[in-house]
């Protein structure tokens, strides 16, 4: 994910949390394992499994974006993040111990400490971000520079009740040419908040008075490059300054299409790490599907058979053509949901809420997703990946490309079993749909990493386990 200074103190306040939980966790589990008067030697001896234990932690925490800002805030990516954490540091001192041959923490010992790390650790995070990240100390205050539509749309996505920490606009601020301008005076209010009018040379001025933490470029773009050498030298006094594409991706996820052009996607296509990390991500895929396959034999029974039960006469698996990669076509295969022959008279179309083609059964298997396993084959075959865009039909392919502008990007990826639009957007049927989910496979090929592929992994865990999607549509950009 995306990290910026002027969140590096909130951000870092719960990574030393963390520590202080583990340290915590640690020391009480070997003092109440082997006591007191064995614990200076106990932790001597096994030094090397501790520095393991509480790194590994702390690097899990960090791929599945723990220490970060969070504009999708919930409980239950708490929990699962921490139990991916716990799970990835036991495998590793599991994995490191039978490399070197010998048990680097003790069984009872390491429960323990795991123990009272969860007791301490859990509810200090919610705390923190239910309660400490909505007070006063740390809200990051917000400088907006513009008044319209744009800075109107900034404030009420920096003051959305999901991002932590909590933000406030505390002034838009109007660039004057007049050199008469008093940059000190308010001239008057917006809905609330103070409009301060200030020639381009006191703009450090007024933004420093306002102490404010973020800058925000809520104009367009020739206004933009008119301020860039008074920011810039902002920037360097220790004010974040963010343009309108930077707000929309840091605390959004989403790349706006009104925000880019070709040069952009240009720019963002040579700055990805997509030949790195295609490879690892093959990698990964390949072991993840295998062992998922093997965890999941019982529950592919079960839908196979329950489907077989309710239509004696149909077919278990549905296989479709889809658009892979570079338009490249390919057989995704699923379990059944629709009736046979759904679209025998209407050919290719969109599914919609409700969609009466879908059998009761079915419309359980989607709600968690559990129609999408089989394709855990195709993601062997090379043809999807665990992460990537939603693989379309080449038919509503080719009518996207033709009226949504970079839709033919999506192409360049892999496509996947999951994807950040996927969980990012509610399910959508009209071309205005297909727009809005795009903006997110923008992002994604921008950032795309296997942290980012992890946090998918995770947050698809929600629907997976909860049949629950996102919660709610970002504010709009202004048209």
């Amino acid at each position: 994910m995306l990290s910026r200074s002027h969140l590096q103190i909130q951000t870092t306040g719960v990574v030393l949390i963390d520590i202080l939980c583990l340290l915590a966790g640690s020391v009480l589990g070997v003092m109440f394992g082997v006591g007191p008067d064995e614990m200076p030697h106990y932790v001597t001896n096994h030094l090397d499994g501790w520095l393991i234990f509480v790194g590994s932690i702390v690097l899990a925490n960090y791929l599945a974006g723990s220490y970060r800002v969070h504009y999708r805030f919930s409980r239950f990516n708490v929990v699962v993040t921490w139990l991916f954490s716990l799970t990835f540091a036991l495998l590793v001192l599991s994995i490191t111990s039978l490399a070197w041959f010998r048990l680097l923490l003790g069984r009872g010992v390491l429960v323990l400490a795991v123990g009272i790390y969860s007791l301490l650790s859990l509810p200090a995070k919610m705390l923190v971000y239910e309660h400490v990240f909505q007070t006063a100390v740390f809200t990051c205050r917000a400088v907006v520079v513009g008044c319209g539509p744009w800075a109107e749309w900034a404030r009420a996505t920096l003051e959305s009740r999901w991002i932590l920490p909590r933000h406030q606009v505390v002034a838009y601020l109007v660039p004057e040419v007049d050199p008469g301008a008093h940059p000190e005076e308010w001239r008057d209010f917006h809905d609330g908040v103070a409009v301060v009018h200030a020639t381009p040379d006191h703009i450090g001025d007024v933004v420093r008075s306002l102490g404010s933490d973020l800058v925000v470029l809520a104009v367009d773009r020739p206004e933009e490059r008119r301020l860039y050498g008074i920011l810039r030298r902002l920037r360097f006094t220790g004010v974040e300054v963010l343009s309108r594409l930077a707000v929309a991706e840091v605390y959004t996820g989403r790349t706006p299409l009104e925000l880019i052009d070709e040069n952009d996607v240009f720019q963002a296509s040579l700055e990805s790490r997509v030949p790195v990390v295609f490879r690892l991500k093959r990698v990964s895929d390949v072991l993840v599907s295998l062992l998922a396959l093997l965890l999941f034999v019982p529950v592919i029974f079960l839908v196979a058979l329950a489907i077989k039960v309710s239509a004696p006469r149909s077919p278990v698996l549905y296989i479709q053509t889809r658009s892979g990669q570079f338009g490249r076509l390919f057989r995704i295969i699923k379990f059944r949901t629709m009736q046979p022959d759904a679209e025998a008279g209407t050919g290719p179309i969109w599914s919609v809420e409700d969609d009466p083609r879908i059998t009761p059964l079915g419309r359980w298997l989607r709600r968690f997703r559990l129609d999408e396993l089989p394709q855990l084959i195709n993601v062997l075959r090379g043809e999807m990946s665990l992460v990537g865009p939603r693989p379309e039909r080449p038919e509503l392919v080719t009518e996207l490309e033709a009226k949504i502008p970079f839709y033919a990007e999506r192409s360049n990826l892999v496509p996947g079993l999951s994807g950040w639009a996927q969980i990012q957007y509610p399910y959508g049927n009209t071309v205005d749909d297909a727009a809005r989910k795009l903006e997110y496979d923008l992002y994604y090929m921008k950032y795309m990493n296997l942290s980012l592929d992890l946090q998918i992994i995770l947050r698809t865990l929600r629907i997976v386990l909860l049949g629950v999607e996102r919660d709610e549509i970002d504010h709009p950009v202004p048209g």
